[in-house]
Protein backbone atom coordinates (compact mmCIF):
# COMPACT_ATOMS: atom_id res chain seq x y z
CA UNK A 1 0.00 0.00 0.00
CA UNK A 2 1.27 3.42 -0.88
CA UNK A 3 2.20 6.21 1.69
CA UNK A 4 0.34 8.98 1.46
CA UNK A 5 2.26 11.89 0.01
CA UNK A 6 4.82 13.79 1.81
CA UNK A 7 4.45 16.74 2.96
CA UNK A 8 7.99 17.87 3.56
CA UNK A 9 9.93 18.17 0.41
CA UNK A 10 12.28 20.39 1.51
CA UNK A 11 13.21 18.17 4.59
CA UNK A 12 16.83 18.26 4.06
CA UNK A 13 16.96 22.05 4.74
CA UNK A 14 15.28 21.26 7.76
CA UNK A 15 18.60 18.98 8.68
CA UNK A 16 20.48 21.40 7.66
CA UNK A 17 19.45 23.85 9.82
CA UNK A 18 18.79 21.52 12.49
CA UNK A 19 22.09 20.65 12.42
CA UNK A 20 23.55 24.37 12.15
CA UNK A 21 21.34 25.04 15.27
CA UNK A 22 23.76 25.76 18.38
CA UNK A 23 20.90 25.33 20.77
CA UNK A 24 18.60 22.46 19.01
CA UNK A 25 19.14 19.92 21.66
CA UNK A 26 18.09 22.62 24.61
CA UNK A 27 15.23 23.62 21.79
CA UNK A 28 13.75 20.42 21.34
CA UNK A 29 13.80 18.92 24.84
CA UNK A 30 11.60 22.24 25.52
CA UNK A 31 9.51 21.17 22.58
CA UNK A 32 9.29 17.24 22.51
CA UNK A 33 6.09 17.50 19.84
CA UNK A 34 8.69 18.95 17.51
CA UNK A 35 11.26 16.38 17.94
CA UNK A 36 8.79 13.71 17.54
CA UNK A 37 7.16 15.52 14.60
CA UNK A 38 10.72 15.70 12.51
CA UNK A 39 11.43 11.45 13.83
CA UNK A 40 7.84 11.02 12.19
CA UNK A 41 8.45 12.88 9.02
CA UNK A 42 12.06 11.31 8.44
CA UNK A 43 10.34 8.02 8.75
CA UNK A 44 7.59 9.03 6.19
CA UNK A 45 10.29 10.71 4.06
CA UNK A 46 11.80 7.09 3.82
CA UNK A 47 9.18 5.40 3.30
CA UNK A 48 8.19 7.41 0.49
CA UNK A 49 11.74 7.51 -0.99
CA UNK A 50 13.29 4.24 -0.46
CA UNK A 51 9.84 2.12 -0.30
CA UNK A 52 7.86 3.71 -2.92
CA UNK A 53 10.74 5.19 -5.30
CA UNK A 54 9.11 8.96 -5.26
CA UNK A 55 11.80 10.98 -7.01
CA UNK A 56 11.53 14.47 -5.18
CA UNK A 57 11.28 12.00 -1.90
CA UNK A 58 14.49 10.32 -2.85
CA UNK A 59 15.98 13.71 -3.69
CA UNK A 60 15.46 14.90 -0.14
CA UNK A 61 16.37 11.72 1.50
CA UNK A 62 19.19 11.28 0.29
CA UNK A 63 20.73 15.28 0.87
CA UNK A 64 19.44 14.28 4.10
CA UNK A 65 21.61 11.58 4.45
CA UNK A 66 24.58 12.82 2.91
CA UNK A 67 24.19 15.87 5.56
CA UNK A 68 24.22 13.73 8.09
CA UNK A 69 27.02 11.39 7.12
CA UNK A 70 29.17 14.25 6.59
CA UNK A 71 28.44 15.62 9.92
CA UNK A 72 29.68 12.59 12.11
CA UNK A 73 31.95 11.48 9.49
CA UNK A 74 34.13 13.06 6.27
CA UNK A 75 33.20 16.58 6.83
CA UNK A 76 36.24 19.06 7.29
CA UNK A 77 36.86 19.65 10.93
CA UNK A 78 35.86 23.12 11.18
CA UNK A 79 32.17 22.22 9.76
CA UNK A 80 29.03 22.47 12.05
CA UNK A 81 29.50 19.55 15.14
CA UNK A 82 27.32 20.70 18.27
CA UNK A 83 24.56 18.64 17.38
CA UNK A 84 26.69 15.26 16.22
CA UNK A 85 25.33 13.39 18.92
CA UNK A 86 22.07 14.84 19.58
CA UNK A 87 19.56 12.22 20.24
CA UNK A 88 16.62 13.19 17.74
CA UNK A 89 19.34 13.39 14.71
CA UNK A 90 20.59 9.99 15.67
CA UNK A 91 17.15 8.81 15.18
CA UNK A 92 16.17 11.22 11.98
CA UNK A 93 19.26 9.10 10.74
CA UNK A 94 17.94 5.80 11.51
CA UNK A 95 15.25 5.85 10.15
CA UNK A 96 16.63 6.98 6.99
CA UNK A 97 18.80 4.21 6.80
CA UNK A 98 16.38 1.98 7.57
CA UNK A 99 14.90 3.19 4.76
CA UNK A 100 17.95 2.63 2.29
CA UNK A 101 18.76 -0.81 3.36
CA UNK A 102 15.06 -1.65 3.16
CA UNK A 103 15.89 -0.71 -0.79
CA UNK A 104 19.34 -2.34 -1.20
CA UNK A 105 17.56 -5.10 0.36
CA UNK A 106 14.96 -5.59 -2.75
CA UNK A 107 18.35 -6.72 -5.30
CA UNK A 108 18.82 -10.39 -4.39
CA UNK A 109 22.08 -12.05 -4.41
CA UNK A 110 22.93 -14.68 -7.18
CA UNK A 111 21.64 -18.12 -5.95
CA UNK A 112 25.84 -19.61 -6.93
CA UNK A 113 27.83 -17.71 -3.96
CA UNK A 114 30.17 -20.45 -3.30
CA UNK A 115 30.26 -22.83 -0.25
CA UNK A 116 34.15 -22.83 -0.47
CA UNK A 117 36.07 -19.63 0.22
CA UNK A 118 38.62 -20.93 -1.86
CA UNK A 119 36.25 -20.60 -4.94
CA UNK A 120 35.00 -17.19 -3.67
CA UNK A 121 37.69 -15.43 -5.28
CA UNK A 122 37.02 -16.00 -9.01
CA UNK A 123 33.24 -16.14 -8.02
CA UNK A 124 33.64 -12.72 -7.14
CA UNK A 125 35.69 -11.13 -9.72
CA UNK A 126 33.29 -12.46 -11.96
CA UNK A 127 29.76 -10.75 -10.26
CA UNK A 128 32.13 -7.48 -9.98
CA UNK A 129 33.29 -7.25 -13.46
CA UNK A 130 31.68 -9.79 -16.24
CA UNK A 131 28.28 -11.13 -14.31
CA UNK A 132 25.22 -9.27 -16.23
CA UNK A 133 22.88 -9.26 -13.79
CA UNK A 134 19.17 -8.99 -15.30
CA UNK A 135 17.94 -6.29 -12.57
CA UNK A 136 20.78 -3.90 -13.83
CA UNK A 137 20.72 -3.84 -17.35
CA UNK A 138 23.69 -1.96 -19.15
CA UNK A 139 23.07 1.58 -19.13
CA UNK A 140 25.45 2.83 -22.30
CA UNK A 141 27.07 4.85 -20.70
CA UNK A 142 30.48 3.40 -20.93
CA UNK A 143 30.65 3.64 -24.96
CA UNK A 144 28.47 7.05 -24.93
CA UNK A 145 31.91 8.40 -22.87
CA UNK A 146 33.86 6.87 -25.77
CA UNK A 147 32.10 8.03 -28.81
CA UNK A 148 29.55 11.02 -27.90
CA UNK A 149 30.04 13.13 -24.81
CA UNK A 150 30.46 16.59 -24.82
CA UNK A 151 33.16 18.36 -22.61
CA UNK A 152 30.42 20.09 -20.56
CA UNK A 153 29.06 17.04 -19.71
CA UNK A 154 32.54 15.62 -18.68
CA UNK A 155 32.51 18.39 -16.69
CA UNK A 156 29.17 17.79 -15.18
CA UNK A 157 30.75 14.57 -14.43
CA UNK A 158 33.68 15.53 -12.74
CA UNK A 159 32.02 18.38 -10.77
CA UNK A 160 29.64 15.73 -9.21
CA UNK A 161 32.35 12.59 -8.68
CA UNK A 162 34.16 15.58 -6.62
CA UNK A 163 32.15 14.92 -3.68
CA UNK A 164 34.49 11.55 -3.86
CA UNK A 165 37.59 12.27 -5.26
CA UNK A 166 38.01 15.31 -3.07
CA UNK A 167 38.32 13.30 -0.36
CA UNK A 168 39.28 9.92 -1.72
CA UNK A 169 39.48 7.92 0.21
CA UNK A 170 38.26 8.85 3.43
CA UNK A 171 35.10 6.50 3.70
CA UNK A 172 37.07 3.59 3.22
CA UNK A 173 40.03 4.20 5.74
CA UNK A 174 36.59 4.43 8.44
CA UNK A 175 36.66 0.48 8.53
CA UNK A 176 40.33 0.38 9.07
CA UNK A 177 39.36 -0.57 13.01
CA UNK A 178 37.00 -3.65 12.20
CA UNK A 179 40.27 -5.26 10.23
CA UNK A 180 42.78 -7.37 12.13
CA UNK A 181 45.91 -9.00 10.73
CA UNK A 182 46.75 -9.41 7.14
CA UNK A 183 43.52 -7.34 6.06
CA UNK A 184 44.35 -4.21 7.70
CA UNK A 185 47.98 -4.89 6.64
CA UNK A 186 46.24 -4.92 2.93
CA UNK A 187 43.83 -1.89 3.28
CA UNK A 188 46.38 0.36 5.26
CA UNK A 189 48.73 -0.73 1.71
CA UNK A 190 45.58 0.18 -0.44
CA UNK A 191 44.69 3.47 1.85
CA UNK A 192 48.69 5.05 1.63
CA UNK A 193 48.70 4.92 -1.65
CA UNK A 194 45.75 6.79 -1.95
CA UNK A 195 46.87 9.36 -0.04
CA UNK A 196 49.83 9.32 -2.00
CA UNK A 197 52.26 7.90 0.84
CA UNK A 198 52.38 11.30 3.02
CA UNK A 199 53.16 13.25 0.43
CA UNK A 200 50.39 16.27 -0.22
CA UNK A 201 51.25 16.50 -4.00
CA UNK A 202 50.54 12.49 -4.70
CA UNK A 203 47.29 12.53 -3.24
CA UNK A 204 44.82 10.95 -5.48
CA UNK A 205 42.89 13.99 -4.29
CA UNK A 206 45.16 16.31 -4.93
CA UNK A 207 45.54 15.04 -8.48
CA UNK A 208 41.82 15.37 -8.45
CA UNK A 209 42.38 19.32 -7.80
CA UNK A 210 44.67 19.89 -10.65
CA UNK A 211 41.95 18.10 -13.22
CA UNK A 212 39.03 20.24 -11.79
CA UNK A 213 41.29 23.74 -11.92
CA UNK A 214 42.23 22.73 -15.53
CA UNK A 215 38.53 22.61 -16.27
CA UNK A 216 37.63 25.60 -14.68
CA UNK A 217 35.48 23.87 -11.66
CA UNK A 218 34.82 24.97 -8.16
CA UNK A 219 37.21 22.72 -5.28
CA UNK A 220 36.14 24.10 -2.38
CA UNK A 221 35.00 21.46 -0.48
CA UNK A 222 31.54 20.06 -1.73
CA UNK A 223 30.98 22.87 -3.84
CA UNK A 224 29.31 20.94 -6.09
CA UNK A 225 26.48 19.42 -2.90
CA UNK A 226 24.03 21.88 -3.72
CA UNK A 227 23.34 20.95 -7.40
CA UNK A 228 24.47 17.34 -7.11
CA UNK A 229 21.97 14.44 -8.71
CA UNK A 230 20.82 12.33 -6.08
CA UNK A 231 21.81 9.17 -7.70
CA UNK A 232 25.36 10.23 -7.38
CA UNK A 233 24.90 11.16 -3.46
CA UNK A 234 23.76 7.61 -3.19
CA UNK A 235 26.55 6.50 -4.29
CA UNK A 236 28.18 8.41 -1.21
CA UNK A 237 25.69 7.24 0.96
CA UNK A 238 26.30 3.79 0.30
CA UNK A 239 29.73 3.90 1.53
CA UNK A 240 28.29 6.06 4.70
CA UNK A 241 25.91 3.46 5.79
CA UNK A 242 28.58 0.56 5.54
CA UNK A 243 31.54 2.71 7.74
CA UNK A 244 29.06 3.88 10.18
CA UNK A 245 27.72 0.37 11.02
CA UNK A 246 29.90 -2.68 12.30
CA UNK A 247 27.69 -5.01 10.96
CA UNK A 248 27.94 -3.78 7.59
CA UNK A 249 32.10 -3.21 7.39
CA UNK A 250 32.25 -6.43 5.18
CA UNK A 251 30.50 -4.98 2.66
CA UNK A 252 32.99 -1.82 2.59
CA UNK A 253 35.37 -4.37 1.42
CA UNK A 254 33.46 -5.80 -1.23
CA UNK A 255 33.14 -2.25 -2.31
CA UNK A 256 36.27 -1.15 -2.33
CA UNK A 257 36.87 -4.02 -4.39
CA UNK A 258 34.28 -3.49 -6.82
CA UNK A 259 35.53 0.43 -7.13
CA UNK A 260 38.86 -0.91 -7.80
CA UNK A 261 38.22 -3.42 -9.88
CA UNK A 262 36.32 -1.63 -12.48
CA UNK A 263 38.26 1.72 -12.14
CA UNK A 264 40.79 0.62 -15.30
CA UNK A 265 38.09 0.08 -17.68
CA UNK A 266 36.13 3.32 -16.74
CA UNK A 267 39.30 5.58 -16.11
CA UNK A 268 40.21 3.89 -20.04
CA UNK A 269 36.91 5.72 -21.38
CA UNK A 270 37.36 8.71 -19.68
CA UNK A 271 40.63 9.17 -21.62
CA UNK A 272 39.25 8.04 -25.11
CA UNK A 273 36.60 10.46 -24.67
CA UNK A 274 38.91 13.26 -23.79
CA UNK A 275 40.91 12.12 -26.82
CA UNK A 276 38.41 12.40 -29.42
CA UNK A 277 37.84 15.58 -27.90
CA UNK A 278 41.41 16.94 -28.61
CA UNK A 279 41.89 17.21 -25.02
CA UNK A 280 45.35 15.95 -24.24
CA UNK A 281 46.52 17.89 -21.49
CA UNK A 282 48.38 15.96 -18.84
CA UNK A 283 46.97 17.88 -15.95
CA UNK A 284 43.52 16.64 -16.84
CA UNK A 285 44.29 13.20 -18.24
CA UNK A 286 46.71 12.37 -15.01
CA UNK A 287 44.08 11.36 -13.25
CA UNK A 288 42.71 9.13 -15.22
CA UNK A 289 45.87 7.65 -15.84
CA UNK A 290 47.09 7.62 -12.69
CA UNK A 291 44.08 5.09 -11.88
CA UNK A 292 44.77 2.69 -15.07
CA UNK A 293 47.85 2.58 -13.45
CA UNK A 294 47.47 2.39 -9.56
CA UNK A 295 44.00 0.33 -9.66
CA UNK A 296 45.38 -2.56 -11.58
CA UNK A 297 47.41 -3.23 -8.75
CA UNK A 298 44.51 -2.29 -5.80
CA UNK A 299 42.08 -4.43 -7.30
CA UNK A 300 44.42 -7.15 -6.68
CA UNK A 301 45.46 -5.85 -3.05
CA UNK A 302 41.35 -5.49 -2.76
CA UNK A 303 40.68 -8.85 -3.41
CA UNK A 304 43.64 -11.24 -2.31
CA UNK A 305 44.95 -9.31 0.71
CA UNK A 306 41.78 -7.63 1.74
CA UNK A 307 38.68 -9.99 1.01
CA UNK A 308 40.51 -13.23 1.10
CA UNK A 309 41.91 -13.36 4.07
CA UNK A 310 38.70 -12.16 6.04
CA UNK A 311 36.33 -14.77 4.36
CA UNK A 312 39.35 -17.46 5.06
CA UNK A 313 38.97 -16.96 8.45
CA UNK A 314 34.96 -16.17 8.53
CA UNK A 315 33.44 -18.05 5.65
CA UNK A 316 29.88 -16.51 6.86
CA UNK A 317 30.97 -13.20 5.43
CA UNK A 318 31.42 -13.94 1.59
CA UNK A 319 27.46 -13.18 1.90
CA UNK A 320 28.25 -9.77 3.44
CA UNK A 321 30.88 -8.99 0.74
CA UNK A 322 29.21 -10.25 -2.02
CA UNK A 323 26.18 -8.03 -0.97
CA UNK A 324 28.82 -4.97 -1.55
CA UNK A 325 29.72 -5.73 -4.54
CA UNK A 326 25.96 -6.17 -5.85
CA UNK A 327 24.56 -2.77 -3.37
CA UNK A 328 27.81 -1.24 -4.96
CA UNK A 329 26.54 -2.34 -8.38
CA UNK A 330 23.11 -1.09 -7.77
CA UNK A 331 23.75 2.39 -6.56
CA UNK A 332 26.31 3.01 -9.56
CA UNK A 333 23.86 1.17 -12.10
CA UNK A 334 21.57 4.26 -10.90
CA UNK A 335 23.54 7.34 -11.44
CA UNK A 336 25.23 6.04 -15.18
CA UNK A 337 21.28 5.36 -16.15
CA UNK A 338 20.71 8.84 -14.77
CA UNK A 339 23.86 10.80 -16.63
CA UNK A 340 22.87 8.60 -19.87
CA UNK A 341 19.10 9.40 -19.46
CA UNK A 342 20.36 12.82 -19.06
CA UNK A 343 22.46 13.63 -21.53
CA UNK A 344 21.25 11.95 -24.85
CA UNK A 345 17.86 13.63 -23.83
CA UNK A 346 20.08 16.66 -24.30
CA UNK A 347 20.06 18.17 -20.68
CA UNK A 348 21.76 18.83 -17.61
CA UNK A 349 22.45 15.71 -14.81
CA UNK A 350 23.05 18.41 -12.18
CA UNK A 351 19.81 19.58 -9.64
CA UNK A 352 19.19 23.26 -10.45
CA UNK A 353 20.49 25.31 -7.17
CA UNK A 354 17.58 25.10 -4.87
Amino acid sequence: MATAPVTHPMFDRRIEDALADPDLTERLAQHPDAAAALVADARALAAAAFDDDDETALDAAHRSLYLLYAQGGWSPVHAPRANEHDLTVAAVLLELEAGFERQLGRLPLPDDLPPDPDAFAPWLADLALERELPQLPPTGMGPYIRDTITLDQLKEIVAQRSLFFLKEPDPWAMVIPSLQGPAKAGLLDLLLDEYGWGRHDHMHSTVYEHLMRRLDLDTAYDAYLPRASWQFLATMNLQGLYARHRRLCRRMYGYIYLVEADSPRSMRNYIAGYHRLGITDEDILKFYDLHITADEGHQDVALNEVVMPVVRAEPAAMEEVARGVLEGHLVHHDFSRHLHACFTAGRSSMRESA
